[in-house]
């Protein structure tokens, strides 16, 4: 009975007291980084992870461009080095109170802690950090101060980090909750991106499902869709996800706003505590623990496992991307090699110009190339035609919806890359002349 009570106990987290703390921090009132107010903030996340049951609960101060600023970092000790950490941040833009980005995510943070500690079985240490510097974008300066100092000073224990989950803007009422695996910049990497991995989405989407509260991919009414999107346009949206990512650390950014159902009060003054309620609290934080019991447990994974595509509740790998590509190509090659020589040669610059594509970004190349390459050879009707070009038209669409609303300023393909995808999709649907077309026919 007594393990059974822990586990119940443990199933959830509470809504009304994660509101509570998101409607403690809005009433600070704006509190970016660097004001005496955001000071405030972490003084607050720092007594209530006390209250939560943490006994190492710690401020750690840093210092970035001249701004100073305060992380609160809570501990709860598992038997290994081994860490996971679940982050937040407690600042907020500068006109903006941030009930919701972020303090229906500290509120969330604040109680998913205390659950844990309530936890009967602990495999690896939980590090719960409240992020300050993360809406630094204001200074024009830099992005996500805090969390890059916490990376930091991690020094070599860094590589004990097993992963990091990021709660980010949620309790809206509007909202479905979805994990958002962005790519951004890698800086080690001239012109490379980085991504969180296919093995921390797959832990994601298993543990949140395992807890009753699923997290979707990216958007829940376009979640195929939001793959390429991110992969193909530099999406100006981040988290503290970001600066994991770019150190090399496996890390995930958890929200309950998507492209196709955005808070409307991001950033203003409007986003108050009345905007935000506890069943969606409730619901992001199930989640929350249903991923934290999966990091507690799976095998540690690569940083850099970043060609992948969600579907089905299953993240299928590069392997699996590069087979599906080279299926789309079979049943153009084999009209090619049965047609004349200048078609022969049309098809095997398609497959060339396919194949470098899918090497360099295999989920952009998939979406755009992978239907007319497969479908165009084996229905040579208008209709054809026009279903084949339906995923590039809304890649595009959705695409330049994002860039009129600000969410996205440039796209990751090089100019000559994006030169070889319009070149490959032309040919796509090359045709063999009528009387090469007949004579197969008729064989």
């Amino acid at each position: 009975m007594p393990l059974l009570t822990a586990l119940l106990l443990a199933a959830s987290i509470d809504g009304e007291a994660a509101r509570g703390h998101a409607s403690a921090l809005a009433a600070l009132g704006p509190h970016p980084w660097g004001s005496p107010r955001s000071r405030a903030a972490a003084d607050y996340v720092a007594a209530q992870l006390r209250a939560a049951g943490l006994s190492e609960v710690r401020l750690q101060e840093f210092e970035s461009h001249g701004i100073r600023g305060t992380n609160v970092i809570g501990v709860v000790r598992g038997p290994g080095r081994e860490m996971v950490v679940v982050g937040a941040h407690h600042d907020t833009a500068p006109e903006s109170p941030g009930a919701y980005d972020d303090g229906g995510g500290v509120g969330v943070l604040i109680e998913a802690a205390r659950a844990w500690t309530r936890e009967p079985s602990r495999t690896r240490t939980v590090v719960f950090a409240s992020f300050d510097g993360e809406e630094a974008w204001w200074t024009g300066k830099t992005t996500t101060a805090g969390s890059r100092a916490f990376v930091r000073d991690l020094g070599p224990a860094a590589r004990d980090v097993v992963a990091a989950l990021v709660v980010e803007m949620c309790g809206w009422r509007g909202g479905t909750p979805v994990v958002h695996p962005i790519a951004y910049e890698d800086p080690r990497r001239p012109a490379g991106t980085v991504i969180s991995p296919a093995w921390l989405v797959q832990a994601a989407q298993d543990g949140s499902a395992a807890a009753g509260a699923p997290f979707g991919i990216g958007d829940p009414a376009v979640p195929w869709l939001y793959q390429p999107v991110v992969r193909t346009f530099r999406v100006g949206l981040y988290g503290d996800d970001l600066s994991f990512l770019q150190a090399g650390l496996p890390a995930l950014l958890v929200s309950d706003s998507s492209f196709t159902a955005f808070y409307p009060w991001y950033h203003q003054p409007g986003d108050t505590a009345d905007k935000i309620d506890a069943a969606p609290l409730a619901r992001v934080g199930a989640g929350v623990l249903g991923v934290l019991r999966t990091l507690d447990r799976v095998p540690r994974g690569q940083a850099d496992e970043t060609r992948w595509f969600a579907a089905f509740g299953r993240v299928f790998g590069g392997t699996a991307l590069l087979a599906t590509g080279a299926l789309a190509l079979l049943p153009g090659l084999r009209i090619a090699f049965s047609a004349g020589r200048p078609f022969r040669l049309v098809r095997l610059l398609h497959a060339a110009l396919f194949g470098l594509l899918l090497w360099r970004h295999p989920v952009p190349a998939l979406w755009v190339l992978g239907l007319p390459s497969a479908l165009v050879p084996l229905a040579a009707r208008p209709w054809a035609t026009a279903v084949s070009l339906l995923p590039a038209l809304a890649l595009l669409g959705i695409g330049a919806a994002a860039w009129v609303r600000g969410f996205a300023r440039g796209v990751w393909l090089a100019p000559w890359e994006a030169a070889v995808l319009l070149l490959a999709l032309a040919l796509a649907f090359a045709r063999p002349p009528r009387g090469r077309a007949g004579r197969r026919r008729r064989s």
